[in-house]
């Protein structure tokens, strides 16, 4: 049995953003599969990667960072410290808590960071260096 088409009946209708929408669920699935590999979970790393770039970092500014909200990142900051994979110190509800990674967290990326830049390859993806580059120096939020 043949799915139907998604083109409502019209072979040349291009729908962008359903693409990129299933496109970015196999990249996620591709990516939770490599960081799960190395003990971590995709936001455990994104995490681990902002506190690498910006020791003293703030949860609200790593929730700029990967475009979430701050709230959603309490449970994985509360996770990587009790597992000791970074350090925060809290001064008090309401008041921002200053991250760093820990030597533990630095090895639980370093353990991700060789198959998560395999997984980045423009190769792998089937892009040139330049499509690659181009793609990954758009901020599709601000069109810039």
């Amino acid at each position: 049995m043949k799915a139907a088409l998604r083109s409502g009946g019209d072979p040349n209708l291009v729908l962008v953003l359903w693409e990129l929408q299933q496109t970015a669920r196999e990249a996620a699935r591709h990516l939770e599969r490599t960081t799960r590999a190395a003990g971590i979970s995709t936001a455990e790393f994104g995490v681990l990667a902002c506190t690498t770039d910006d020791p003293g970092i703030t949860q609200a500014q790593i929730a700029r960072q990967l475009h979430i909200r701050p709230q959603a990142l309490t449970a994985t900051v509360n996770k990587l410290q009790r597992r000791g994979l970074i350090r925060g110190s809290t001064e008090g509800r309401g008041r921002p808590s200053h991250l760093t990674i820990t030597d533990q967290g630095r090895t639980a990326l370093d353990a991700a960071w060789p198959s998560i830049v395999a997984l980045n390859e423009p190769a792998n993806l089937q892009l040139t260096e330049d499509a690659a580059s181009s793609l990954a120096a758009r901020d599709c939020c601000t069109g810039r």
